[in-house]
């Protein structure tokens, strides 16, 4: 889906091309996104890729049924800069979401408006009433940018797992319809 957003355009989303493989490689294996890079399970969340093995996750990505993970288009400059996945598996009604930035094209927009998108297409086309998401404690810049883009923190589990030798808590975010629509300034936000 090529989603332009804000009156910039200064994204578009759309399904990951075997083109993109390199791009992706050198984006995931960034030492900064170790452990929020969202691969799927089976997966280091911190080792390094090799291209076979990112040619991989996208071929898993495309072949899930409940599930999308589409590419962060720089609208400027065409270029890959991430990308943005939707997960419903339990329930449409409550899909989660999941954003990934190459480290230096972040804080310059171009996550908030791909979660914008994302949230735009799941809240106007799909029965979902709520939309969820997670982020490690330890992972200050996600807690942020999930605040300032709406979401609350819906809970926590402590002990979510071990980073640097310290326990961590998983952290829960969502974000209704509702809150959503008010959020955007919609007039009946019902």
């Amino acid at each position: 889906m090529n989603v332009p957003f804000g009156p910039n355009e200064i994204i578009s989303l759309r399904a990951l091309e075997p083109s993109d493989i390199p791009a992706l490689q050198v984006t995931l294996n960034r030492p900064e996104l170790a452990g929020r890079r969202y691969v799927p399970d089976g997966i280091s969340d911190f080792a390094p890729l090799s291209a076979r093995q990112v040619e991989s996750i996208v071929e898993r990505w495309q072949k899930e049924d409940e599930s999308w993970t589409l590419a962060v288009i720089d609208a400027g400059s065409g270029n890959l800069v991430g990308h943005v996945r939707a997960d419903w598996e339990w329930d449409p009604h409550c899909p989660s979401v999941c954003v990934v930035i190459a480290p230096e094209r972040q804080r310059q927009g171009l996550g908030s408006a791909a979660l914008g998108a994302a949230l735009a297409f799941l809240f106007e086309e799909t029965p979902a009433h709520v939309v969820s998401g997670w982020a490690s404690s330890w992972n200050e810049s996600a807690l942020g940018f999930a605040l300032r883009n709406g979401f609350r923190e819906a809970g926590r589990r402590p002990r979510g797992g071990v980073h640097r030798g310290a326990y961590f808590s998983e952290v829960a975010f969502d974000l209704l319809r509702v809150e959503w629509k008010a959020w955007r300034g919609d007039r009946h936000a019902t």
